[in-house]
């Protein structure tokens, strides 16, 4: 049974239907039904081209050849059918146009007061809040996964096409003469589309996967056909006259701003400028022991080689830089010193390594904080070793363009500084499956090497360039993001939902009442209460109506009252076996099977007895003890660290330790549970790097196996120098700290 209250009328049954005069309109709905039906086939067309297609990507992503087997099965079963499936849907979908159709009788509320049959006892207080989980069934997790994936497809039409659908609604309600409440379902929206399918394919065993592929690819082609299809519609029946009062503001405001996490402001020595330490490269190295770039600077005697040359031989540099260097087995360090050799070399010795001229103080001063910044970036492993390399090459362009422009340091917004930081900040936990980004950084830094005299536009140009690669890059990291939290939210949510539901009639009087209230409680209630649930929450009306149901048997059969009290209660008997009979048909038990259960527990109401429940609680097994909580599930004493892991926000970087020669993992926090306080963290192509518990990513961080990365939100140039002007304030003598 559809929520709308409406199924075709069977044959047989024609007493019950019930004919929908469209009086005047008859033509005007027939021609409706018309362009339906002609759109039809080409849906079906387009929908079978989209499941070959999705599940043929799903056999070529699959490692196992036993999964790429079935999935090639039936695949091939599917098409198989297409004809079959087509054929049936032509001739079902148009029958929604109302022609003839019996209404469910709607089941009054418990207290079965006049006032409440106007409305029903359905699990719904506005039209569309579970009418997308009609005929759905809980039998196993695989099915509700099914459930959950048609759910989906028609929540994500319904959001898509609430404005369309909303007219349509009005159209088909003026043209029945009633409001949209009172009036039949609209013809043509996405439940009934879907749920004619779900219908069509329940008569093959098919494997769970492929159907929730086929209901995923139904939701691509309702993207392509509903709205030329709702648009049209409307715009025929506009011009034939059905003009309802169309309040926009009744629909349903379905889009949302992501506000993303607001990082913490730099400290104040992230902003401080280097006319703060203009010496800084002097001090550094009299108390960090590393040599100069420039050996021959502190002899006056020798000439002062001119800017223009200085450029001109680190250009002649440029090209060779890091130009063959094997990634997997580089030591930086190495390469590093072998570059500073290759610098001084050029500017200041002769060919038997002689010093014979010197660079000019302030040049030396650049070249010396230059080299020092890539040495910080380069020894950063949060960067993959690939994309270091590239950078790496960058080093000889950035020192040429921060000597002809001195405010590279101070200014944040120079180009070839952004891009720097662009680069950098976009590649923190990528690895080396992302070859689209490794690629574009390449193109980047070989035309950089190429094309870079002293022209800034190569910088700006490309820096540019980037950030449109990067706008397009970061929409689909966090698609990829969204899917896998909402799958790993999507199991917890229904792991919570089964807890609750499990606590709430873990009652010793249910585990004592008759054998047939235990097997439709336990089981197809339970089932039924986990779909409410999870459709609406603990604030739906659905929901509460359910549990006052719940709570009500659970009244009825408790030993402690007394024959006479049980008495006045049996007046709600017929509610609650109207609401359990709802319940029952709501998630598609077997008719017959129904029906028993049914019988079976209406006998249990009508023999119980205060002797009958005494002896059931006499006889009833004694219940084992709940195993107390194991250590692991026993939180620790709260200190720094846990609440580090307990406060920590959405979007925060950590870098946990590899085993062995593993390199360290870097990843971003995308979602934490409040319920089962899980953490889902993903790495920087978006994809699911770590699941782990607050409770043991507080343990790793307290033994040092993972850190926070505290400064990743402020730009990367700007925190390697950062480091480097800690170092220096750490390092000099008036630090007695």
């Amino acid at each position: 049974m559809l929520e709308s209250g409406f199924t075709p009328s069977e044959p047989g049954n024609e007493s019950s239907a019930i004919v929908i005069d469209w009086g005047i309109h008859k033509d005007i709905v027939e021609e409706c039904q018309r362009r339906f039906s002609n759109t039809l086939p080409s849906f079906c067309e387009a929908l079978f081209a989209q499941v070959d297609e999705d599940i043929y990507r799903l056999i070529k992503a699959s490692t196992s050849e036993a999964r790429r087997t079935l999935l090639f099965e039936s695949m091939w079963r599917f098409q198989e059918r297409h004809q079959e499936i087509q054929d049936e849907y032509l001739r079902i979908a148009p029958q929604w146009f109302f022609s003839e159709y019996h209404l469910q009788e709607d089941f009054p509320d418990l207290d079965d007061d006049d006032d409440d049959e106007e409305e029903s006892f359905a699990w719904s207080s506005d039209k569309d809040k579970l009418e997308d989980e009609a005929r759905l069934s809980l039998l196993d997790d695989k099915q509700l996964e099914e459930n959950v994936a048609l759910t989906t497809t028609i929540s994500q039409a319904n959001q898509a096409f609430a404005r369309e659908l909303f007219a349509l609604e009005e159209r088909f309600a003026s043209m029945q003469g009633k409001p949209v409440k009172s009036a039949a379902t609209m013809p043509i929206s996405p439940v009934l589309l879907a749920n004619t399918l779900r219908d069509i394919l329940d008569a093959w065993d098919d494997e769970v996967i492929v159907r929730i592929t086929i209901y995923q690819s139904l939701s691509k082609t309702f993207s392509k056909y509903l709205k030329t299809l709702y648009r049209d519609t409307n715009s025929y029946l506009k011009n034939r006259g059905i003009l309802p009062n169309l309040k926009t503001n009744h629909i349903r405001n379905v889009s949302y701003e992501h506000q993303p996490h607001q990082a913490d402001s730099p400290s104040p020595e992230f902003t401080a400028t280097t006319s703060r330490g203009a010496n800084l490269p002097d001090v550094w190295y009299q108390f960090q022991g590393g040599a100069p770039v420039i050996q021959s600077a502190s002899n006056p005697a020798l000439p002062v080689l001119p800017r223009y040359e200085v450029l001109q031989t680190l250009s002649q540099l440029q090209a060779s830089v890091l130009s063959e260097v094997d990634t997997d087995q580089i030591d930086w360090n190495s390469v590093q010193e072998h570059l500073r050799q290759q610098v001084n070399q050029a500017l200041c010795l002769n060919d038997q390594g002689q010093p014979t001229q010197r660079v000019e103080r302030n040049d030396q001063q650049v070249i010396e904080v230059i080299f020092r910044l890539f040495d910080h970036i380069l020894g950063d492993d949060t960067i993959p070793s690939t994309i270091r390399t590239l950078l790496g090459r960058l080093q000889i362009p950035v020192l040429k363009t921060a000597i002809q422009d001195p405010t590279f340091v101070d200014n944040e917004t120079h180009a070839a500084r952004q891009l720097l930081d662009s680069i950098a900040s976009a590649s923190i936990g990528s690895n080396s499956s992302d070859k689209a980004f490794h690629n574009q950084v390449k193109q980047i830094v070989e035309r950089i090497v190429e094309e870079y005299e002293d022209d800034m536009a190569v910088f700006e140009d490309t820096l540019h360039g980037f950030e449109r690669y990067l706008q397009t890059r970061e929409k689909a990291q966090k698609i990829k993001e969204q899917r896998i939290t909402q799958a790993i939210a999507g199991k917890e949510q229904l792991a919570v939902a089964k807890q609750k539901i499990s606590d709430l009639l873990d009652s010793p009087v249910l585990a004592t009442a008759p054998q047939a209230v235990q097997d439709i409680i336990n089981k197809p209630w339970a089932d039924f209460l986990t779909l409410v649930l999870l459709r609406e929450g603990e604030e739906g009306k659905a929901w509460k109506k359910a549990i006052a149901v719940t709570q009500a048997v659970e009244q009825y059969f408790d030993p402690d009252v007394t024959d006479a009290d049980r008495q006045q209660f049996r007046a709600s008997i017929p509610g609650i076996m109207k609401a359990f009979q709802q319940g029952l048909d709501y998630i598609s038990i077997n008719k017959a099977k129904s029906h028993e259960m049914l019988g079976q527990f209406l006998d249990a109401f009508d023999t119980v007895s205060q002797v009958s429940l005494e002896e059931t609680r006499r006889n009833a097994p004694a219940q084992p003890p709940k195993a107390p909580p194991t250590e692991s599930e026993t939180a620790q004493e709260a200190d720094k660290f846990s609440e580090m892991a307990l406060s920590m926000p959405d979007g925060t970087w950590i870098r946990v330790i590899g085993k062995g020669d593993q390199p360290p993992l870097v990843c971003k926090l995308v979602w934490h549970s409040q319920f089962t306080h899980t953490m889902l963290f993903v790495d920087g192509n978006g994809h699911k790097a770590l699941q782990i518990k607050d409770i043991q990513l507080a343990e790793q961080l307290r033994n040092g196996t993972a850190e926070i990365i505290a400064d990743a939100s402020v730009p990367f140039v700007t925190r390697m120098l950062n480091r480097m002007r800690n170092a220096f304030s750490t390092a000099s003598p008036g630090n007695n700290t």
